[in-house]
């Protein structure tokens, strides 16, 4: 009897080890990869699947004595509503609202924290608060950033990483910088603000906003977006004019 009863509990766990390899973890909605945000044709489209708000704004910055001397930094990625306007919301996700994204990301991904720090600075200092800023205002307003999204394989903090993470792929990905040096355009001179626009036409394929101060120095640039699928960010064109005059001062840092 002995022998005979461990042979079946041998035999019950060789059968539930096969059935757990049949177990397959659900991994979010099974999504249409193909769909762009704000062209859903009045489709009911889930909000994991493609951006609730889905006109992103990547605004990178030029700000003096901020930052590396040949490359704009990161002002932020922002969600907006598809016809251009604000997401008014401060706050989209109160549950994963925090104030330590810095530590996280160091925790997380070292790697990423380093790049943050080099290309998204705080032009007051803190970059935690910054960052933290930045994820609650903006970053928990990515639809199909939200936990539930990931299924099964959501880990903790994976929508913060993949926030920041995506934002720094398109900062490298679309080299303001190096474009305009290629083009011959370079910090201490004055500038058609129209030539430059045509440049970086030229080189994205896309109209960009230019954005100066009041004296008229360059201290913005803002790319557009809509989001093909979950995370395939595609360039359009800037949706409005920017605060530059005919003439744009390009500064030195």
């Amino acid at each position: 009897m002995k022998i005979h009863s461990r042979a079946v509990l041998i035999l019950l766990g060789a059968l539930l080890t096969a059935a757990d390899q049949f177990v397959k973890k659900y991994d979010g909605p099974v999504c249409n990869k193909t769909v762009l945000s704000c062209h859903w044709d009045g489709a009911d489209v889930d909000s994991c699947c493609s951006p609730t708000h889905g006109l992103f704004i990547l605004s990178l910055q030029w700000v003096e004595n901020v930052g590396p001397n040949d490359d704009f930094t990161i002002q932020g990625l922002y969600p907006d509503t598809c016809p251009g306007i604000r997401n008014p919301r401060r706050v989209c996700d109160p549950t994963r609202v925090s104030d330590q994204i810095g530590p996280i990301i160091r925790s997380k991904k070292p790697s990423l924290y380093q790049e943050l720090n080099r290309i998204w600075p705080s032009t007051g200092g803190d970059n935690n608060a910054f960052w933290s800023q930045e994820w609650t205002k903006h970053g928990t307003c990515v639809s199909t950033l939200s936990p539930k999204c990931y299924g099964d394989t959501y880990e903790k903090y994976q929508d913060v990483v993949d926030y920041f993470q995506k934002t720094v792929d398109l900062h490298a990905e679309y080299d303001v910088f190096g474009a305009l040096n290629l083009a011959g355009v370079a910090p201490g001179n004055e500038y058609q603000t129209s030539n430059m626009v045509d440049v970086l036409r030229d080189a994205f394929g896309k109209e960009v906003k230019l954005n100066c101060d009041p004296s008229g120095k360059l201290s913005e640039i803002r790319l557009f977006f809509y989001v093909q699928g979950r995370d395939t960010y595609v360039l359009t064109d800037a949706v409005e004019g920017g605060t530059c005059g005919q003439t744009v001062y390009f500064p030195r840092k």
